[in-house]
């Protein structure tokens, strides 16, 4: 079989993709912005998930990558050029003064395009091509939630208080099918894995840079699941396949090592919670605003 130059291909997706934004600003669509960040043990394979991205079914209009000044001081000369040459008008670079780690991935893009559809996602996972797909009409059918590819069902000890993270039930969906498009308060998005964000939808407390750092530098999950319940925004599951599949060699630094096995997701939810109550005009109660008392019959 005659396989043509990879150029050809290059050229074809680029086509595609002017098309798409071209019929989806004339419908007066909204705009999907997909949003991204890296740090330089992993900026040598973030192309592979680019790419994955530049190949859904339902492209998004553009792929930001925001990327910390100080991990590559001298800027685009830093990066692979395996990267660099996905660059294009749908596909930008944009560098920030402040390292805040993860939520680098949806700090600046929630705030910038606050019109849009942002759906965040990770550095070291390959994305089937229907991801998107499936989160847009996630969304379609539930504008006032939060619809993510992957969940985690938040459980409760026999004292009702919130159980540790590590007995949260992972791949809530794939465990639970009828919690398949079932808006929850219940439930986490873990929001690199593929998570749309309507626009307007986080409050402007979201984007409070003193408390992320204060306590949550390396937990944006958990940061952005707090005003989620705040703001009274549910969470979704998008699909029930939620398995994920990572770019090779890319787990070598992974956050849950620390986050998960270490214990430190449950340090940053203590944090995060007398953060939010210190600033609070009334005092609230995290587990009754996460607990949904209608799931029982969903599971």
């Amino acid at each position: 079989m005659l396989r043509l130059p990879r150029w050809v291909y290059e050229t074809k997706n680029k086509l595609r993709r002017t098309l798409t934004h071209t019929w989806r600003y004339l419908a007066r669509q909204p705009r999907i912005i997909a949003s991204i960040t890296s740090y330089p043990p992993r900026i040598g394979g973030v192309n592979v998930a680019i790419e994955s991205l530049l190949a859904q079914k339902t492209l998004p209009d553009k792929i930001l990558l925001w990327l910390y000044k100080g991990d590559f001081p001298n800027g685009r000369k830093d990066l692979p050029r395996q990267l660099t040459r996905l660059l294009a008008h749908d596909v930008e670079i944009r560098w920030v003064d402040e390292d805040i780690k993860p939520h680098k991935k949806y700090f600046w893009a929630m705030q910038e395009f606050s019109d849009d559809i942002i759906i965040t996602f990770d550095d070291d996972l390959i994305y089937r091509n229907t991801l998107i797909t499936d989160l847009v009409e996630s969304y379609r059918r539930n504008p006032k939630a939060i619809s993510a590819a992957r969940t985690h069902l938040i459980v409760f000890d026999a004292n009702g208080d919130i159980a540790p993270y590590a007995d949260w039930e992972q791949y809530a969906a794939m465990k639970h099918h009828s919690l398949l498009g079932y808006p929850s308060s219940q439930l986490l998005a873990t929001h690199g894995a593929g998570a749309l964000f309507p626009p307007h939808i986080m409050p402007p407390s979201t984007f409070d840079q003193e408390g992320i750092i204060t306590c949550c530098l390396y937990g944006d999950d958990l940061w952005l699941k707090a005003h989620q319940l705040l703001a009274g925004v549910p969470v979704v599951s998008a699909c029930i396949d939620q398995q994920l599949t990572y770019i090779p060699d890319s787990q070598e630094c992974a956050l849950f090592f620390q986050n998960i096995d270490g214990g430190r997701n449950d340090q940053m939810l203590s944090s995060i919670i007398d953060y939010l109550q210190h600033r609070s005009d009334k005092p609230f109660d995290i587990a009754a605003l996460i607990r949904d008392t209608d799931i029982d019959k969903q599971i």
